[in-house]
């Protein structure tokens, strides 16, 4: 059964290659610009902007806002200042400063040009605010009212209102723009029309300053269910909305985001298609993890001393290495959530890691005790049977508690937790467990011997 999608690229595709222009105009009208976007990854780099010039400018900015970071920021560079500046009218306000914040100053100075006045000073207002803040993601058009406003001010001016304007609550504001209150749209429709909004209005209205990180305002939206959530200065002066679709984004943008630091390394590669670019971001963490093996091999050199033990020893190296890495690696992911979804009051720190070691430790004897068995089944030597147990019961023990302890500590440090889960901590486990196995194994020796 055939993909629709599939076909209809194909079918793009087709109508590029034969460079029939109008008939590409009328097949892209026919087709949602959403769709559009996804399509440019199968799109040559020519053809992307052969099919951007053939859209209108509504749908270009829908394509350009839906599309990837870096096929946007290519597109970008080459559309001619005017007809951006078009493009931008068109999107709302956020998205328009977030497509024009794409360019270096120079040129996005020769967009805001060509720019009407109005739409040039709300751009670079937006402009001003890093864009991974409240201020950086928030829309500025709101309804925004007086308490003397009656129910049917509102409703005609809401009746005026452009597309863009954030229309999920009215916020009620005094003459200088300090928010008051806001009044959800049902109560509106089901008051009489002469009632006034500061009447009507709820005072418990839940907003958040203009710098606060998009993942907190995020939060705040996920906890209280908001369609949008109003942005002021320190002042409590309403500036604008974050609406829950822009919310979508940060959350899908913090994901990804804590995923590649889990690998050790950065969301930036996504937009690079240089080599050199991407292996900056990674090398550093190889690095240190190369350096954290010269650990093991320390351990290693030490353990040489009796080599019929040695290699039996050796033997069960990778076992004691796998189990240490995966114990912190269950510990330090959800440790990672629950910070991350604001689970893990500070309060319970001590706890939430005595929790994690004592389930580690019941795992650890368990696995240890069957690693034993198994490694005396085999004809090892006993004392390998006995050093593996209690090494695997220690090694992830100790792997737990670094694996739970390391988030939390880099919590408190304003450090993303995200980073814990990488290669710094692996590397650090391997050598730890090595270091556990071999002491404990030696010590035993001599002990026993």
């Amino acid at each position: 059964m055939n993909d629709p999608q599939t076909d209809l690229v194909r079918e793009l595709q087709t109508l590029l290659a034969q460079g029939e222009e109008d008939a590409l105009q009328i097949f892209l009208r026919l087709v949602r610009p959403e769709d559009i976007a996804d399509w440019l990854d199968d799109i040559g780099s020519d053809d992307r902007q052969r099919i951007l010039e053939a859209l209108d400018h509504d749908a270009a900015g829908t394509v350009l806002n839906e599309t990837t970071t870096s096929i946007r920021a290519e597109l970008v560079e080459d559309i001619e200042p005017r007809r951006l500046a078009r493009i931008a009218e068109a999107l709302p306000p956020d998205e328009a400063a977030d497509l024009i914040g794409e360019l270096g100053a120079p040129d996005f100075e020769e967009v805001l040009r060509h720019i009407s006045d109005r739409d040039e000073e709300v751009l670079r207002d937006l402009l001003t605010y890093p864009e991974d803040t409240a201020g950086g993601i928030m829309n500025p058009g709101v309804v925004a009212l007086t308490p003397d406003s009656t129910v049917d001010d509102a409703i005609r001016f809401l009746r005026s209102a452009t597309a863009d304007t954030v229309t999920a609550a009215l916020y009620v504001v005094d003459d200088d723009q300090h928010l008051l209150g806001f009044v959800r749209l049902r109560r509106l429709v089901t008051a009489r029309p002469t009632s006034k909004l500061g009447d009507i209005m709820s005072e418990d209205v839940i907003s958040v300053d203009v710098r606060a990180d998009q993942e907190e305002v995020a939060d705040q939206v996920d906890k209280y269910d908001f369609i949008a959530i109003p942005v002021v200065d320190s002042n409590n002066r309403l500036l604008g909305a974050v609406t829950f679709d822009d919310v979508i984004d940060v959350i899908a943008d913090e994901a990804t985001e804590d995923i590649y630091k889990m690998a050790g390394s950065s969301a930036e590669e996504e937009e690079s298609e240089s080599i050199l670019h991407v292996a900056r971001f990674r090398l550093p963490w190889l690095l240190v993890c190369l350096a954290g093996t010269q650990l093991s091999t320390v351990v290693l050199t030490f353990a040489k001393g009796n080599l019929g033990l040695y290699e039996q020893m050796s033997v069960f190296t990778a076992a004691i290495m796998a189990m240490a890495g995966n114990t912190s690696l269950q510990s330090s992911t959800t440790t990672v959530r629950r910070l991350a979804l604001d689970t893990l009051p500070r309060g319970r720190f001590l706890r939430h890691v005595a929790r994690e070691i004592a389930v580690a430790l019941l795992m650890g004897v368990i696995c240890g005790l069957v690693a034993a068995l198994l490694a005396i089944t085999f004809g090892n030597d006993p004392i390998i049977g006995l050093a593996l147990g209690c090494a695997m019961a220690m090694g992830m023990s100790a792997a737990s508690l670094l694996g739970a302890a390391m988030p939390l500590g880099l919590d408190m440090m304003g450090i993303d937790p995200a980073v814990s889960s990488g290669p710094l901590v692996s590397t650090i486990n391997d050598s730890l467990a090595l270091t556990l196995y071999f002491s404990v194994a030696t010590g035993i020796l001599y002990w026993m011997g």
